[in-house]
């Protein structure tokens, strides 16, 4: 009697680990948003063409999981460069800015789960994405000899859930790449007021 007893508990236990699997497989309406840079203003340079270029090249295989993301960090970096960057100068003017993307990368490390009964009946996070972004600006004038040039680095970390769906996961990784660039636009903000200062169309950044 005992032993048929046994089974019949770990077939109601293993039926509602089955009704828990499929409830939280609940994936977020609608698609996952882009990161868009339009609510921004412009930043005015005294220049004739603003460049955009990404250096960057994935590898396509892991650790590297950039290419799975529905916004890659170097496209979100090359449309805040084609959104912010703005050439008011006029084809006469001799100044070129170039924004080139070094690096756009996101790593994911599988995070060691719990052992034991207690890991079975609990859900962690068990992989962690690292976004690095890096892009320099450079101008220069080839007509007076002018330059000038300013780096920023972002980084930014997310862990997701053994049990999140790809909707869910989706937009954890949307959320990471949309704080990063928003760290990135802060700096970068303040790079090229403090050193490309004297090609902005008026002195300091909105």
């Amino acid at each position: 009697m005992c032993p048929m007893i046994h089974r019949r508990h770990i077939l109601m236990l293993g039926a509602a680990m089955l009704v828990s699997a499929c409830a939280t497989d609940t994936p977020i309406p609608g698609p996952v948003p882009d990161v868009g840079f339009q609510h921004l203003t412009p930043i005015r340079l005294n220049v004739s063409t603003v460049k955009v270029t990404n250096a960057y090249q994935s590898p396509l295989k892991a650790p590297n999981a950039e290419h799975r993301f529905p916004t890659p960090p170097s496209q979100a970096l090359q449309a805040w460069a084609r959104s912010r960057l703005q050439a008011v100068g006029g084809p006469a003017n001799g100044a070129v800015v170039e924004f080139i993307v070094e690096e756009a990368s996101v790593i994911e490390t599988p995070l060691k789960k719990t052992e034991g009964l207690k890991g079975l009946f609990t859900y962690e996070p068990t992989a962690r994405y690292d976004a690095t972004a890096v892009a320099h600006v450079t101008v220069k004038n080839g007509e007076n000899g002018a330059s000038g040039e300013t780096r920023v680095t972002a980084t930014r970390s997310v862990e997701v859930s053994e049990n999140a769906t790809l909707a869910q996961r989706e937009h954890a990784w949307f959320t990471m790449i949309e704080a990063l660039m928003d760290d990135f636009n802060t700096q970068m903000e303040k790079q090229i007021n403090g050193y490309l200062a004297r090609w902005l169309e008026t002195p300091g950044l909105k």
